[in-house]
Order: C-alpha cells, then structure tokens, then sequence
C-alpha cells in the first residue's frame, strides 16, 4: 500500500516511546506546561479587546497586507512593539515561526554565513537550512569561544549570528554580553529570539536586553505574540532599513494572509496591560524559584535559571511518559517533552510558571509530585 512506509514509521515511533498524538485536556486539570506567563490568554481586557476588533475590523486579514493593506490596529501594535523593545520599529508576522523563516531568508544570500546555536528553536534551524538553498553557508557553535573560532575562520561579508535568547526545552540564558561582542569584534549581525524573554525577563518584561543591560543597532530581535503577551503571532523589531527590506524580501511575510484582527487586538491590550502592570514579571519569576526549590527538595532534577521554564529532567522516553500520565491522573497536566526535541537520554516534563499562581496552584504542584 502507498502508505506502508509511514505506518511502519509510527510503529517505530511507538515501540521508542516517541510518537505523538492529541489530546483533550481534561476539565478542571491545572495547566503547569503553558507558554501563557503572565495569565493575559483569558484576562478580560486582552479578550475584550479581541471581541472589539473582531466587530470593527472583522474576524480574518483578508489577505497578505502588501495584497489588501492593513487596518490602523496593527500599525498601532508595531509602533508600540517598536517602542517596548527600543528600536526604531517593528513588523508583524503570523507566527513566531513565520518571523524566523522569513527575517534568516530574507537576509541570505551566497555571500552570507550563518552562525546558528545548537539548541535554538526549531524554527531558527529550519530557517538555517532553507537559507542553504540560496547559497548561505551555516556553521553551528555552543559556546562563545567556539563563535569565535568560527567567526575567525570566516571570509563572509555577511556574517549572521542566530541564537535564542532562552532557550526552551532548559530554561537558561544565551550569554548575550559575550555573543554581543563578538558580533561587534567580527561585525556580525545578531538576530536574537527573545520570544520567550519577551514578558519575563528585566525589570519591567522587556527581554534579554534589559535583563543584561545592552542594546545594539546590530540585534534584530524576533519575538513571539503567543506566549507572555496572551495572543497569536511574531514580530522583528529592528532599524527601519532592516524592516523595510524585510518587507519585500521575507517570503513568509510577503506570501502569507495578515495576523487576523482579534490576536492583534488582544497583543495590543495584553503588551499595554504588561507595561501598566510590571509586578507580573517578578510574581512569574518567584513562582518558577519556589517550584524548582520545593521540586529539587522532593529529590526531583529540577532547574531554575530565572526563567519561567522549569524543566524536571527524567532521563528515559517511557519513564517520563509515565511520569506525565501520573500527574495528569492527579490533575496536572505536564506533557513529557522527548527526542528529538530534546537530546536522546534526556527526556523530561517541562514545568513552566505563572505569575497568577497563589499558594493553591503551588502546593497542588508539589503535592501531585510528592506523591509520585
């Protein structure tokens, strides 16, 4: 039959541990693997905002806003999203994914060498590899001193830097001082995705930049509107020539129908509710500390960086698989994230906080672990 291969495929997949399937979260279980940091996805202003411009402006973009224009809502979202992140301005994507895909295209060429981290997301691999086919070169590096290495070795007149701000599946911190120097030593440009630094990180939520205190012309920073911000979409905020380049030269911006009215409408309400209400980002940070302190003290492998994402290392697929259903039995939901998003042996649950969590959400954590 046609299709043999791709059953024989899933049958492999399922006897390794790592097939995946959909699932309906069970009413009334607690969500502790959620991208929504700040708890604005249900807060009533980001959806009121939502119902206000699906009535104004309609429930879909129409078509790609180069093709249809573009309503004065999202022209509004740029301007500020420029105005949070200091720069010069912004562009809206449909995705996160799309943002990464179509800025790493729009910036390659055969001139162009791309300098990717091993464990960025993987949206900014696969926006590497497609770049390879318009005659980019990409080399991979995890450490500062291995960018450098290969930053020294290149002759590229372009040379890019992609990396993640935090990375993910672990939590931690791209060390950006370093990565910004060694950009400026080997003028490189840096594009950095703060998506999910955006909402969590500095004092008042504006990303990695302001956690470390830097900021250069030379970042482009892309980012989502999906996880802290409560909404659906992406975004570069950068120089005006970069956006303007972008705006004709990123396939996934000029092929794409517009980001739909109510998730910009919702990003707007969600990002103003963020500047007005900073307390989140430092409730958000306490509850991931709390976590991981009170998980590692039940013997758990439990990690805070300083970032919402707590992951809760376990080692073997089916054994974190197990763990996952355990917990969801006990009300929680937790999924096992395994290979090959993560590397082979470290499977794991993927705990993220949420700065709206009280004592309650907490405890009812560590008590469905504890009691594992």
């Amino acid at each position: 039959m046609i299709w043999r291969d791709l059953e024989r495929e899933l049958q492999q997949r399922e006897a390794a541990g790592r097939r995946r399937t959909l699932r309906l979260v069970p009413e009334g279980t607690l969500d502790a693997a959620s991208n929504d940091y700040l708890g604005l996805a249900r807060h009533p202003e980001v959806v009121r905002a939502a119902q206000d411009a699906a009535e104004q402006f309609g429930a879909g973009a129409r078509a790609s806003r180069l093709v249809s224009g573009h309503f004065a809502l999202i022209q509004q979202l740029e301007t500020e999203l420029a105005s949070f992140k200091g720069t010069e301005t912004a562009l809206v994507f449909s995705s996160g994914f799309a943002a990464n895909v179509g800025v790493i295209s729009a910036l390659s060429n055969d001139e162009a060498a791309l300098f990717c981290h091993k464990r960025n997301h993987a949206s900014l691999l696969d926006g590497c590899r497609l770049a390879q086919a318009k005659g980019a070169v990409t080399r991979y590096f995890e450490s500062p001193d291995k960018l450098r290495a290969l930053l020294q070795k290149s002759k590229s007149p372009r040379k890019i830097v992609v990396a993640d701000g935090v990375f993910s599946m672990d939590g931690d911190l791209l060390p950006l001082p370093e990565v910004l120097a060694l950009c400026g030593e080997f003028e490189a440009i840096l594009l950095l995705d703060d998506a999910h630094g955006t909402g969590t990180l500095g004092a008042t939520g504006r990303g990695i930049e302001e956690h470390f205190g830097v900021h250069s012309e030379r970042i482009l920073t892309v980012g989502t509107l999906s996880k802290a911000l409560g909404s659906q979409g992406g975004f570069v905020c950068g120089p005006r020539v970069a956006i303007d380049y972008f705006l004709g030269a990123a396939p996934s911006f000029v092929y794409s129908t517009g980001l739909n009215p109510p998730a910009v409408g919702a990003a707007l309400a969600a990002l103003r509710l963020l500047q007005r209400e900073p307390g989140r980002v430092r409730r958000c940070r306490d509850n991931a500390m709390q976590l991981a302190t009170r998980l590692g003290e039940l013997g758990f492998e439990a990690c805070f960086s300083g970032t919402p994402i707590i992951p809760v290392i376990i080692g073997d697929e089916r054994a974190a698989l197990a763990l996952a259903a355990q917990l969801e039995a006990r009300g929680l939901w937790c999924p096992a994230i395994r290979p090959p998003t993560v590397p082979r042996g470290t499977s794991r649950l993927r705990l993220t906080a949420c700065s709206e969590w009280g004592p309650e959400e907490l405890e009812r954590i560590v008590a469905g672990f504890s009691s594992i």
